[in-house]
């Protein structure tokens, strides 16, 4: 990114656009270094927090920062009502989040870890041989998305089109500013997660929605809206965070091989190197909306002004983190944004964090020495999640 478009688009945010997404870190840098609060007249106008202890006050603070009427900016996908349990907050948010902490626990996520590990050496099978791999479509990709497909107990002939629709979902703004895609991709899948949800109805699986269909809340059994919101959730979140997150930690190491080589030769440290890789290049960010005037950083926000909260910025913001943009191994990174914070903190964090540790496990064990296809340059897009568009590897 050029040094006007730096500051271009420290004065006009647009996490959507295509070239903002190539090179994100040297605005955040200029908004950081100006005020961890600042503003943009995109989409309507909003404001942008890249400070990480004031994105982590608004985490924090449902109160003041509301997920309703919606989470991302510009709003929505045409809902005419808030998408539970992400567009509610405490005390409903709390009630409908722990519905979900039973299926996502570390000893149910433990349980999982030999299928996991299972589909993880598949899909390394299908490219070993050859000496080379497109990373993002063979592994990235598939990898978590066959692992939501099956805890939500849809059939894995039907994972591409799920992961079509997150897509387009989460990346088609400004292909289509109207929004009219991702409402279309949106409502497509709910439609499908409908058949689904009567399907479960008759015959029980063991599966997320058939466990959300015995659930209650207050003694009453959530109704079809209730259940398909969680299942809309799971599939929209569990799948595009975790591909974004493979591809941009192995982008990284296939150009950093004294890394790679660290993971190679010393595997016990890769929990570790997991939470630094995440700390280092974060994938989303988040929307909320003022519920009164709030002043943060010196900035007065007033009620009812979306706010987009900036993840990746706030791990990288360095009153906090030493030589931010460094990545270090050595480095604990406690308590970072990388999953959120307070009531909304991501209830998939044990998932992910597994998913994460047995790719970098299986790969570093199977092919320790890939790297970037000659002549590549990486190529990333922004948007609510972030990632890289293709990473073509080879190894000897």
């Amino acid at each position: 990114m050029t040094p006007d478009e730096v500051a271009y688009f420290a004065e006009n945010f647009d996490h959507h656009h295509p070239a903002f997404g190539q090179d994100p870190h040297p605005v955040y840098e200029r908004m950081q270094a100006k005020c961890p609060v600042t503003h943009s007249n995109n989409y309507g106008g909003f404001w942008i927090v890249t400070g990480f202890d004031e994105a982590r006050y608004v985490w924090q603070h449902a109160d003041l920062f509301a997920t309703q009427p919606s989470v991302s900016v510009p709003h929505g996908l045409g809902n005419k009502r808030p998408m539970l349990p992400l567009e509610v907050d405490p005390p409903l948010h709390t009630k409908h989040r722990m519905l979900l902490a039973p299926v996502f626990a570390p000893n149910r996520i433990t349980a999982m870890e030999p299928k996991i590990r299972r589909i993880c050496d598949e899909l390394i099978d299908t490219f070993i041989d050859r000496g080379e791999c497109e990373l993002v479509t063979e592994l990235a990709q598939p990898f978590p998305t066959k692992i939501f497909v099956d805890m939500l107990g849809i059939p894995q002939e039907e994972a591409t089109d799920f992961r079509n629709w997150n897509y387009e979902i989460l990346h088609g703004q400004h292909k289509d500013p109207s929004g009219a895609s991702r409402a279309k991709a949106g409502a497509a899948a709910r439609g499908r997660l409908a058949e689904l949800l009567a399907e479960r109805k008759r015959h029980r699986q063991d599966d997320i929605i058939s466990i959300l269909i015995d659930s209650e809340i207050d003694g009453q059994k959530l109704d079809d809206e209730e259940i398909l919101d969680h299942a809309f959730l799971l599939f929209l979140a569990g799948l595009d965070t975790v591909q974004g997150a493979v591809s941009y930690q192995f982008s990284f190491l296939a150009q950093n091989p004294g890394h790679r080589d660290q993971l190679v030769n010393e595997p016990g440290i890769i929990p570790q190197a997991v939470e630094e890789l995440l700390r280092w290049e974060g994938l989303n960010v988040s929307g909320r909306n003022a519920t009164q005037d709030v002043e943060l950083a010196g900035v007065t926000i007033r009620k009812g002004d979306p706010v987009v909260v900036v993840n990746r910025a706030a791990d990288r913001d360095p009153k906090v983190f030493e030589n931010p943009n460094t990545v270090d191994f050595a480095r604990n990174p406690k308590g970072t944004l990388a999953f959120g914070a307070g009531p909304h903190r991501c209830v998939g964090s044990h998932l992910a964090r597994l998913e994460l540790r047995v790719i970098h496990e299986h790969m570093h064990r199977r092919i320790p020495h890939y790297r970037l296809r000659e002549g590549h340059t990486v190529s990333t897009h922004g948007g609510n999640v972030a990632g890289v568009d293709s990473l073509p590897l080879v190894w000897d």
